[in-house]
């Protein structure tokens, strides 16, 4: 399968395991002491802690998908949860969301601190500038996917007062954990990444690694979560300048079990996945969105035995999810930065770019106005990132908007459940676990 082909190419970088700890624990320091640049570049190349370990919460309590009451009876007691938006979502038994982040931090605070101690020369310059920026932009990412779980939707007129992530700095676990504001999260996430871009090459040797378009990349998206949308699309731009590829969907077979070609996806700018423990069902509104002469209708999604829509075109190429950045979620970010600026024709001309390659005998759309351009760029936003980590994201930022905002609703266990736009329960409660050990203040639901 594909899946195993790339893990069998991934595995060749990683020849150091990172430690595998939640936050305020102790690391055995005995298992590894890493000394050389070579040794930090291994540590930051363990794919399975730094690419293959994206976090899932938001992906299940997004609305993308449904579940039957028989596959809602099959979940673990914390995916339910996650999926009825409960105030205690997350495994005390098992590494969780919050441990898989934290670990990414710490192995790269130990790069950072490690580099530190290494003079830079002409001789080991590649090198070195690899493995600081790949150290940053590994726990800028990293903070970001935290903050969109455990915080509020950035919001300028709250964001000095609502309550941040942790802020890790050190792989000192002595340091007192302590949750800084939004705004102090959001600050420190674009300085990683706007550091890591100035040090990156413009494109790795590997997706895998970071690169100075993945940086780019990442802002864009950061950017759009906190609704600038001027920089948004500034980063898109600059992402696309390094990789502007997109694929041909009519010269893929539909027929494939997985059609799209994974890792080796010329679109992909760097490659992240996850994995969830049950099947998602595609919902109906969702999948009617497609035209029949929409080739991601095929490419996309398949039917089950009892007729519902299922899933099967991930980026990753195989059952995982597709969780990192790639040159058509650019496109829709720059075409929505200048549809946000009232410049239309530019927002028409990446929207079409990218449906020309999507879409049977594609006439390309037209819009009127600003806000017709908008809808259209929001409605092409949500089938094209369909299951890619991003919906939820897109829920918080436009629940702010509310022409965009949405109710979402859920049946589990006979019972009804509502998420309201800009409930407090959008911020995921932090693992008890963390919250005794640490003494951090929980999410208010």
């Amino acid at each position: 399968m594909n899946k195993n082909i790339y893990i069998l190419l991934l595995a060749v970088f990683s020849t150091l395991a990172s430690c595998k700890k939640f936050l305020d624990e102790k690391p055995d320091k005995k298992l590894l002491v890493p000394k050389t640049l070579e040794d930090f570049q291994s540590l930051l190349d363990g794919n399975f802690e730094m690419n293959l370990a994206s976090t899932s919460a938001g992906f299940v309590s997004a609305d993308d998908y449904s579940l039957s009451a028989d596959a809602y009876n099959r979940l673990e007691v914390d995916q339910r949860n996650l999926y009825t938006w409960q105030d205690k979502s997350f495994s005390e038994v098992r590494t969780n969301d919050w441990g898989s982040v934290y670990t990414q931090v710490y192995n790269a605070n130990v790069a950072l601190e490690g580099t530190a101690k290494i003079n830079k020369t002409g001789f080991n310059e590649q090198s070195w500038n690899n493995v600081k920026g790949g150290a940053l932009f590994f726990r800028g990412r990293a903070f970001f996917e935290a903050a969109l779980i455990w915080a509020k939707a950035y919001d300028p007129a709250s964001a000095a007062t609502d309550p941040g992530i942790p802020l890790t700095m050190t792989s000192d676990f002595n340091v007192k954990t302590t949750r800084l504001n939004v705004q102090e999260t959001y600050n420190q996430i674009l300085n990683d990444l706007k550091q890591a871009a100035d040090l990156l090459p413009a494109n790795a040797t590997h997706n895998i690694r970071p690169s100075k378009a993945a940086a780019y990349a990442y802002l864009s998206r950061v950017y759009l979560a906190m609704r600038d949308y001027p920089n948004a699309g500034k980063y898109a731009d600059a992402a696309l300048q390094l990789n502007n590829k997109l694929i041909d969907y009519a010269d893929l077979d539909d027929t494939e079990f997985y059609p799209l070609p994974g890792i080796t996806n010329p679109e992909i700018i760097m490659f992240f996945s996850m994995e969830v423990t049950f099947t998602p069902v595609i919902d109906q509104s969702l999948y009617d969105l497609y035209l029949n002469n929409d080739y991601r209708k095929t490419v996309f999604f398949e039917e089950n035995r009892d007729g519902s829509m299922g899933f099967k075109g991930s980026y990753d190429g195989s059952y995982a999810y597709f969780t990192g950045v790639a040159t058509d979620e650019m496109y829709l970010n720059r075409a929505e930065s200048a549809a946000r600026a009232n410049k239309v024709n530019d927002a028409m001309d990446d929207l079409n770019t990218l449906l020309k390659k999507r879409i049977k005998g594609f006439v390309p759309l037209t819009a009127t106005n600003q806000s017709d351009a908008l809808r259209l760029i929001l409605n092409e936003r949500r089938k094209e990132l369909v299951l890619r980590g991003t919906r939820w994201m897109d829920l918080k930022r436009l629940n702010k908007e509310p022409e965009f905002a949405l109710t979402l609703k859920r049946t589990g266990g006979g019972k009804e459940y509502i998420l309201a736009p800009n409930d407090p329960k959008y911020a995921l409660p932090i693992p008890d676990q963390i919250i005794g050990k640490s003494g951090i203040a929980q999410n208010i639901r």
